[in-house]
């Protein structure tokens, strides 16, 4: 135990004396935390804003309401909508998906006779910020121009805004802040990682460990801790930054948030695991540099962590859920927001555990101490 404690605090020693590996590690995912905050703000969601609709009055009133509603959401360009008219018995399921979820109340007709202002129903399933404000504000200005086909009569519908979100939906900024952690295990796990173990064997460091009496696969257990150690410290240096800079809190109970950072340490533990299979396998650090670009850049786009996946459609992202990066993702931010619990996030550390235990077993197999070139 000496031994690897000795190793760990040498590597991490060598580790923070090179400048491009800090800047790279903890300055370059702040930056990008402050770029994308500029750009996106609070924004959760990039695609199309998805609005269901629900007639509980199925009248000709309401039909002409809906249709003038519909008719000038596609007149106008500023927000993508993607409105779907939904029978009254689908109303739950529907709302569990969409972004707005419109209800035209029972009587509605009978109102509209009366002479009677009737509240239109809106509540909005996830999210908060600018998109979402022009969203309701296109909805209001439509509602409003169909009160103008009665300048006589009171308003015929009004349309409040809807309820705030709950406070432990997941805003852009802790998503964006996770997504960040999830990066820094990539370009720890694969760049920091993969490459200087090639480079370390190919240089005959390995060899020279043989000489000390000690376990050489201490060695590479010293490695991998050390960037766990890092992966860690990196990701708590940006959620400080982002509490510090852009208010953000964690809703979740102490339980939850432990879960959480559990989940993230499984999560680089089996990406670490993925960068030392790949050291095993390849013969140079221009192989192993070409591996770990193959996977970084494609995971980078796709494994749901700075830029939303929300506007792909529904079959391509129930197929990104799948992956190991994604899932990871998901659990991590059901945590940090108070929704983790076995029923929900068994698959993601199944599937964590299965990858770390697979590329430790291939790892150890094709593993060697001495130089291949």
């Amino acid at each position: 135990m000496k031994i690897l404690l000795h190793l760990i605090k040498a590597d991490l020693a060598m580790f923070l004396r090179g400048k491009l590996a800090l800047f790279w590690t903890f300055a370059f995912p702040l930056l990008m935390l402050v770029m994308q905050m500029a750009l996106f703000g609070q924004d959760v969601k990039l695609g199309p804003v998805s609005l269901a609709i629900v007639d509980l009055d199925r009248s000709t009133e309401s039909g002409a309401y809906l249709r003038q509603l519909q008719a000038g959401l596609r007149q106008q360009h500023s927000v993508d909508f993607s409105p779907v008219t939904t029978p009254a018995n689908s109303a739950d399921s529907t709302a569990a998906q969409a972004d707005f979820v419109l209800t035209v109340p029972a009587g509605f007709a009978a109102n509209v006779a009366a002479g009677r202002t009737t509240d239109i129903a809106l509540r909005s399933g996830h999210g908060a910020g600018a998109a979402f404000d022009a969203a309701y504000g296109l909805l209001r200005g439509y509602s409003d121009a169909y009160n103008l086909n009665g300048l006589n009569a009171p308003p015929r519908v009004t349309l409040p805004p809807p309820p705030a979100a709950a406070e432990q939906a997941l805003d852009y900024r802790l998503f964006l802040v996770t997504g960040l952690a999830g990066m820094v295990i990539l370009s720890t796990s694969l760049m920091g990682f993969a490459g200087p173990l090639v480079a370390a064997r190919e240089g005959g460091m390995f060899r020279m460990y043989q000489l000390f009496p000690m376990p050489t696969g201490v060695v590479v257990a010293a490695w991998c801790v050390s960037r766990l150690l890092i992966v860690l410290a990196a990701s708590l240096a940006m959620f400080v930054a982002a509490w510090a800079i852009y208010g953000v809190r964690i809703s979740a109970d102490g339980p939850q948030v432990v879960a959480a950072i559990a989940m993230l340490a499984l999560g680089a533990g089996a990406f670490l695991a993925l960068g030392l299979l790949i050291a095993a396998m390849t013969n140079s650090v221009a192989a192993a540099t070409m591996f770990c670009n193959l996977l970084y850049v494609p995971l980078l786009f796709s494994g749901n962590l700075m830029v939303p996946l929300g506007g792909l459609p529904k079959l391509a992202r129930e197929a990104l859920d799948c992956l190991p990066l994604n899932a990871m993702m998901s659990s991590i931010r059901r945590g940090l927001t108070g929704g983790m619990g076995w029923s929900t996030d068994i698959y993601s550390v199944a599937l964590l555990s299965a990858m770390l235990v697979a590329c430790l077993a291939l790892s150890a197999r094709r593993f060697t101490w001495m130089p291949r070139s």
